[in-house]
This record gives C-alpha cells, sequence and structure tokens, in this order.
C-alpha cells in the first residue's frame, strides 16, 4: 500500500509545530509508524512512537483481575494531560484470541477506559484512526474475510476525495440539523421512527479542521466518510434490525436487531454471537437505553461488509448509549451501533437514502 503518511500528518491531522503527538503502532505496521514519525518532525511537531504487540495486549487479560482491569491506566491518563493529537493504526494482528477472553473481564476493561474517554473529552483530545493494523490474513481468516477483496476496498476507500466527502457531508448535515421526523424501513423487518433535535451535524470527512474541533469533532478515520448526528434521544420507538456483520471479540455478530418503546431499548437480541453486545449492555451504567445517533455513510468507493461498513455510501447506521462526544445528552459507561445496508431513509418528506442507495 503506498504511503499515507504526510496525508495523515498535513491533511488530516494538521499537526502544528511543538505540539505533542502520539503514535501507536503494532509491529506490522511500523513502517508506516515510522513514516508518519518523520512527517511529523517535519511538520515540527513532537512525535511519541508507542509499540503494542499481541503478546503484551492478550497479557493483560490473563494477568490482571477484573478489578485491575477496571481502574484506569495511568499511562492513558497521563498521556491525555500532555498529547494534544493521538494517531492510532489499530492491532492487534491475530484477534483469534479474544474468543478465549472471559465476559466478565471485557467488561471490566471497558469500564477502565471511561476515565480515560471522559478525560479525551475535557481535554479535547484530536484522535484520527486509521485501521492499517487490522488488515491481516490472520483477522480475515478469524472473521471469514477474503483478505484480497478486504485490502482492495480499503484502500480504495483511501483514494476517496475529502472535499468532496466534506461537501456532500455538510449539504446533509444541514439537512439533519432542523428539527423533523426521521423514519427508517428495510426488508428485513426494521421500521423505526424517532425525532431530530436542533443539533449540529459533525462530518467525518478525514479532516479535522479548526470547524471541526470547535464543534466538538475531535475524531477522525481513514478510509472517512460519513455525517452523524446526536438526534432527540428520547423519542424512538420501533425496531431496527442489522444486515451487516459487527466484527467482535473475534467472532461475528449478525442480525443484531434492537427494539425500542417509548424512547427506551427494551429487547436486544441477533441471529448469532448477540450475547457479546448483551452481556456488555447488561454490565453498562447511566443511559445505555437511550438512542444515541444517526449516522450515514458517504463514500461511494468504499464497499461495506469488513471492519469500515459504516462510512460506505448508504450505510445507516443507529448507536445506543453515551453521546456527549456529539453533543447529545446520554451519559453512559457503554455504547455500541447497528448497520443496515438496505435501508431506505426519510428525513421529513425528503428520501435521504433509498433501498441502500444515497439520493441527496
Amino acid at each position: 500500500m503506498p504511503s499515507i503518511a504526510k496525508t495523515i500528518v498535513s491533511e488530516c491531522l494538521r499537526a502544528k509545530p511543538g505540539e505533542a503527538v502520539t503514535v501507536s503502532t503494532y509491529p506490522h505496521t511500523i513502517d508506516t509508524a515510522n513514516e508518519i514519525a518523520a512527517e511529523l518532525y517535519k511538520a515540527g511537531a513532537e512525535p511519541l512512537m508507542l509499540l503494542d504487540t499481541d503478546e503484551f495486549f492478550y497479557a493483560q487479560f490473563k494477568h490482571l483481575s477484573e478489578d485491575q482491569l477496571k481502574v484506569a491506566s495511568p499511562h492513558c491518563l497521563g498521556l491525555t494531560e500532555y498529547a494534544t493529537a493521538n494517531i492510532y493504526l489499530g492491532g492487534p494482528k491475530d484477534p483469534s484470541g479474544m474468543r478465549r477472553i472471559p465476559a466478565s473481564k471485557w467488561n471490566a476493561y471497558n469500564e477502565g477506559e471511561v476515565a480515560h474517554y471522559e478525560k479525551s473529552l475535557q481535554k479535547k483530545t484530536r484522535s484520527l484512526y486509521v485501521p492499517l493494523g487490522t488488515i491481516t490474513r490472520e483477522r480475515a481468516k478469524t472473521y471469514g474475510f477474503n483478505y484480497n477483496t478486504w485490502r482492495k476496498t480499503f484502500e480504495d476507500g483511501l483514494k476517496v476525495k475529502h472535499a468532496d466527502l466534506q461537501t456532500s457531508g455538510q449539504r446533509l448535515g444541514a439537512l439533519l440539523a432542523l428539527p423533523q421526523g426521521v423514519r427508517i424501513t428495510a426488508p428485513n423487518g426494521t421500521n423505526l421512527r424517532f425525532q431530530l433535535a436542533r443539533r449540529e451535524a459533525q462530518v467525518n470527512d478525514g479532516i479535522i479542521d479548526d470547524a471541526d474541533i470547535m464543534a466538538g469533532a475531535n475524531d477522525a478515520t481513514l478510509p472517512a466518510g460519513s455525517v452523524t448526528i446526536a438526534p432527540a434521544e428520547d423519542s424512538v420507538s420501533g425496531t431496527f434490525v442489522g444486515d451487516l456483520p459487527i466484527p467482535l471479540q473475534g467472532k461475528l455478530v449478525e442480525g443484531l436487531s434492537f427494539t425500542f418503546e417509548n424512547g427506551r431499548v427494551t429487547e436486544i437480541s441477533g441471529k448469532k454471537s448477540a450475547n457479546l453486545v448483551t452481556e456488555q449492555y447488561a454490565a453498562g451504567t447511566g443511559d445505555k437505553d437511550r438512542l444515541g445517533s444517526l449516522s450515514i455513510g458517504l463514500n461511494r468507493k468504499l464497499k461495506p461488509g469488513f471492519l469500515s461498513s459504516q462510512f460506505a455510501a448508504g450505510v445507516v447506521t443507529l448507536g445506543i448509549g453515551d453521546n456527549r462526544g456529539l453533543g447529545g445528552t446520554n451519559k453512559s459507561s457503554w455504547g455500541f451501533y447497528d448497520l443496515v445496508a438496505n435501508a431506505t431513509l426519510k428525513v421529513g418528506d425528503k428520501t435521504i437514502v433509498e433501498g441502500g442507495k444515497l439520493v441527496i
């Protein structure tokens, strides 16, 4: 894959002289991490490279108790105090070991991340996720993906023009910012209604600029391509049934379904491995049962079905749980999402997505 280090540093992150930037990598992405660090030096920034390994990742679950996993890492908290931006290249290389980690330890691990998340919101730390490290033959085997097809769609998704994403995202975001009704339907039984609040949408065009930071949109992902809004949290009713697989903890969650009544989740079910989600949900606290987000994919070069499905054009993603990063009111230790690739979505009397095709 051609190096994208310069694009990451100069165009997407817009690194500034003197700022502290962490670069998190695994051994199989070390060459890209080195190139990113060099570009950061050229920009006058001060990079800190953080090297993880598969052995290091799994060791915490083996040697730490649940109570220890619940405690936020002092390293993460300390880095958040002074680092102004983070770049993550993704990992581990082989996710199959995740299948052997008990649900209770996953829940404890997630709880331990809450304090770090809270501080990142407070400090407005910029974060760019470029999951090159997740595209491995080991991960493809674990999830049953065709490695070559996956890698190609990822590379194609990177070729989209960020300016085009910005333009289409802003146009759609202006519509989602109006207080009107939304209806989502699909042939698989999805039939959901909710209201939009008067809130600003966040556009993930792959660039974190000053306007994004002012709007609270401090995160971006490559490949990019989505517009996301926090709807009126208590307005939702109906059912949302996913038709795309969700890789989670070394397994694929399939047919995940959220049912809402009177603004709250009343049931979470699925065709396969839904227990991974319901176990996390049971351990979560706060507004975990409230509608959190609506996201619409914009990237016409990206194909759904892998780890970046939510950014593919026409894919509708629904989130529940914490949404403070979007300017919402849900405060929770947990959040999750579901995706439909064949939905029809209407905002007021305007059709935005029809049969999985973005029509605006």
